[in-house]
């Protein structure tokens, strides 16, 4: 009896052995690290990869805690998070003692024991800077012709007014004076196309405060000069409307904005600036063009005018517009161009309050289990991009082509999550989401707009404008989700 038992027990001991060397085995097939621990958050052991890439820092952490391979802030929090039991993907980074910046999921495996997986970051958040960067050159380079150019005009005429100045020495003085008004207003005109280039080449984050509408957009009006001369400007703004935003980005938003619609509107025709602020805070300010017309291809390609297209935009028009609605995004608004059905044009654009940028604040890991997200994009490279964005924040992505995909997709799966562009074959996506709004009205706050075209959204509808970063899109999961 006592062999029987003893034979039981090394059959149990071997199957147990099989187990843990099949376990490994496939955990070794793995390219990300895997750290494996138990319900005390003491590591047990290490994949392949995690021996690879960790080197000496697994030299002998076996029975010592998660927390030793990391900083100090960040290990406390992974440790935490796997002693209390959390499982998913986590929306926040952390860092290696090393220094190498790594995105973590926790899967558990049995009651006592779990796999912390990892994934270097750092190289491809640098790689994805790099590449942003080329391709921000790459248009640059672009608008090397173009902006010569627009830059030379002005300068010509500096260069005259000031040949003019010599060779007149006793012109009166207030001839004078307008030779110099005339050199100030194109030396401002040539800060402001060069101001331009350099946010289009390396944008900066915002940093918003309440500031004052009505000045800053006076201001703006003087800073134009006599760029704005030939048309009749009317300022229609409440006195003491405050707006949330970056001072210096939003004046030249304001410059930017007021020039553009100046260059499509007539001599001595208006140009009007109208706001209204909202009841949450925020502000809608819209800019009119008496008996003007944006160019068709300025509006279809305002996304990036210019990568590549077969027309030419002047970086008095494209470049501003597209300047313009990138600072307004990453304030969180949106900005849209149109022509109206009577005869002039408009830009618009809202800014929104600090209480509603701040929905898109980030949240605990353990708060955000992952989720699927219905995406449609008839762009099957847009598809692909926005798939792999979503997985990057702990979600899985199910991408479809058309508006009639995507409904019956809902009708026979769940989702968590809608995100559509708007200019779809076939029924577009503002028409999708009218009919998901009548038919699963518990996904309305969970569906988000996207589009490349200026376009102003349905009131109350989450939306982005193309094209968006990954932070972007991170920022808009966290409001719908």
């Amino acid at each position: 009896m006592d062999d029987q038992s003893a034979r039981i027990r090394a059959l149990e001991d071997e199957l147990q052995r099989v187990r843990r060397d099949t376990q490994q085995q496939m955990l070794d097939q793995i390219p990300d690290m895997v750290v494996s621990v138990n319900a005390a958050g003491e590591i047990l052991g290490f994949n392949n990869a995690a021996l690879v890439q960790l080197g000496a820092e697994t030299e002998g952490k076996l029975g010592c805690l998660l927390s030793d391979l990391f900083d100090p802030e960040s290990g406390s929090a992974l440790f935490a998070l796997c002693v209390a039991g959390f499982t998913g993907a986590g929306t926040s980074d952390v860092q290696l003692s090393d220094g190498r910046t790594m995105s973590f999921s926790v899967r558990s495996v049995g009651p006592k024991t779990m796999f912390v997986v990892l994934r270097d970051v750092s190289q491809r958040e640098q790689l994805e800077a790099e590449l942003r960067y080329a391709r921000r050159m790459a248009s640059v380079g672009r608008l090397a012709g173009e902006v010569a150019h627009e830059i030379n005009n002005p300068l010509a005429v500096i260069q005259g007014r000031l040949e003019m100045l010599r060779a007149v020495p006793n012109m009166p003085t207030e001839t004078r004076q307008r030779h110099l008004d005339i050199i100030k207003d194109q030396g401002g005109r040539v800060a402001r196309i060069v101001k331009n280039l350099q946010v289009f080449a390396q944008p900066r984050v915002p940093d918003p405060k309440w500031m004052g509408l009505e000045p800053s957009i006076e201001q703006a009006v003087q800073a134009s000069g006599r760029r704005l001369e030939r048309v009749r400007v009317k300022v229609d703004v409440l006195e003491g409307l405050q707006i949330f935003g970056d001072r210096e980005q939003c004046d030249l938003v304001w410059e930017n904005l007021l020039q553009s619609v100046a260059n499509i509107t007539p001599a001595g025709r208006s140009l009007s600036v109208t706001a209204v602020g909202m009841d949450s805070g925020s502000v809608r300010v819209r800019i009119d063009s008496e008996g003007g017309h944006w160019p068709d291809e300025l509006l279809t390609e305002l996304r990036s005018p210019y990568s590549g297209t077969t027309y030419s935009v002047g970086p008095g028009h494209g470049l501003a517009l597209a300047i313009s609605w990138g600072i307004v995004q990453e304030h969180g608004g949106w900005m849209t161009a149109e022509n109206l059905s009577r005869e002039g044009a408009s830009v618009e654009l809202m800014l929104p309050a600090p209480e509603a940028r701040s929905q898109a604040v980030a949240v605990s890991s353990s708060n955000v289990p992952s989720r699927d997200i219905l995406v449609v994009d008839d762009d099957p490279v847009m598809g692909e991009t926005l798939s792999w964005m979503i997985s990057t924040h702990g979600h899985r992505a199910v991408v479809v082509q058309t508006a009639e995909e995507a409904l019956q997709r809902l009708e026979n799966e769940m989702f968590d999550a809608l995100i559509t562009d708007q200019r779809l074959p076939g029924m577009d996506g503002e028409t999708l989401l009218g009919i998901v709004r009548d038919q699963w009205p518990d996904m309305v706050d969970k569906s988000a707009l996207t589009s490349g075209l200026l376009h102003r959204p349905r009131s109350g509808q989450l939306y982005l404008q193309k094209p968006f970063s990954r932070e972007q899109l991170g920022r808009l999961l966290k409001v719908m989700l």
